[in-house]
């Protein structure tokens, strides 16, 4: 009987401690001495990368979607001109190692909001348009984004439509 209150106690203290470290991570507030730009390039990259992968999923090197990735990079990131090369750059090394796009979304969904991941999506669906033929592999991979970064199926079909329509009428 004492041999079991021995084990007891030990376990119970175990668990407080658990319990306590537990409380202490959820109740502290995040680090806000980190500057936040430090995660911004790893965004760029991620977002960037999920462009490459669009153009480059019909399997076709068109010009006209290489063009409509730098105009998305330049209008829904941001990036200033003279990073555009290092960044695409980056993106296609990360699209030729890469096996999943899980990374990129998982990134996107620490650290974007709805309306931010709506934007990259309206910027795939420019790059699947630019070309003038929507390939199905293309609108398979930004369904599959779009529901990893939890956008709903009518956001999906805004984009799609919001893209179609301001990017290339004739596709209307």
């Amino acid at each position: 009987c004492g041999k079991q209150q021995l084990t007891l106690i030990p376990s119970r203290l175990w668990q407080m401690s658990v319990l306590n470290r537990l409380q202490e991570i959820f109740n502290n507030t995040p680090d806000t001495t980190a500057p936040k730009s430090a995660d911004q390039p790893n965004i760029n990259l991620a977002c960037a990368a999920l462009l490459v992968e669009v153009a480059r999923a019909d399997y076709a090197d068109d010009p006209m979607e290489t063009e409509a990735t730098l105009t998305a990079i330049r209008r829904v990131l941001r990036v200033p001109e003279a990073d555009i090369a290092q960044l695409l750059s980056g993106a296609h090394a990360e699209v030729e190692e890469g096996t999943s796009v899980f990374p990129h979304t998982s990134l996107i969904n620490e650290h974007c909001s709805r309306e931010q991941k709506y934007d990259i999506l309206v910027a795939m669906w420019q790059v699947a348009f630019a070309d003038g033929n929507l390939d199905k592999y293309e609108e398979h991979l930004i369904r599959r984004v779009a529901g990893l970064i939890h956008l709903d199926h009518s956001e999906f079909i805004q984009a799609k439509i919001a893209a179609r329509d301001g990017g290339n009428p004739d596709l209307a």
